[in-house]
């Protein structure tokens, strides 16, 4: 098995606009990169830059135009790598009548856990993201940071190998982004890490 998390070579993506008159824009140009297993590697630069058409290609919501693309060892996109993946969107949403505890037991059952599992895993992986005690709490009454925090929870509920996490800390006040970036320390001593960021 590889010790890769991820494997890019001369990675491209073109996308063509319009209907008669056919501009095309480069989203990727020649990306190549390795992610090691147990690391940390963060994405930066501004919107447009194309930080999350590289995720898209990996997850396989977007196809490439050029180059080689490998996640954990299996071609990008396939659904193999994929179920070892844990990913937190950009502005995530999460329907606003579920719980906290609900909201997990709905992403888990998508990582196909048995209820047993998520119900052992919930508590304590509330705990761990300082959301412990709001488990029964509805996520209408979440701040944005405590909304995030959920979505770093249903990321990790069925302990992928690969964590990618979009904007990790937005909408958290000084001390929850620091609390934040140690537990994604923490985490990286168990597995990859990919954040994309403007800046962390």
């Amino acid at each position: 098995m590889t010790d890769k998390a991820i494997e890019i070579h001369d990675l491209h993506k073109t996308y063509r606009e319009g209907l008669f008159f056919r501009r095309t824009v480069d989203a990727l140009r020649g990306v190549s990169l390795e992610v090691e297993q147990g690391s940390i590697f963060g994405l930066l630069g501004p919107n447009g830059a194309g930080k999350t058409t590289l995720i898209k290609i990996l997850l396989g919501i977007v196809r490439k135009s050029q180059g080689d693309a490998a996640l954990l060892g299996k071609p990008a996109g396939s659904r193999l790598g994929r179920k070892r993946v844990g990913f937190l969107p950009e502005n995530h949403r999460i329907p606003r009548h579920m719980t906290g505890n609900t909201a997990l037991d709905y992403y888990g059952g998508l990582s196909y856990l048995s209820r047993r599992e998520i119900r052992q895993k919930t508590p304590q992986l509330l705990e761990r993201v300082g959301l412990g005690g709001w488990g029964k709490t509805p996520v209408k009454n979440y701040s944005k940071g405590m909304m995030q925090r959920l979505g770093l929870a249903q990321a990790m509920i069925h302990d992928p190998d690969l964590l990618i996490l979009d904007e990790p800390t937005d909408g958290l006040d000084p001390n929850q982004k620091y609390e934040v970036r140690q537990l994604i320390a923490e985490m990286s001593q168990e597995k990859a890490i990919i954040i994309s960021t403007h800046i962390l």
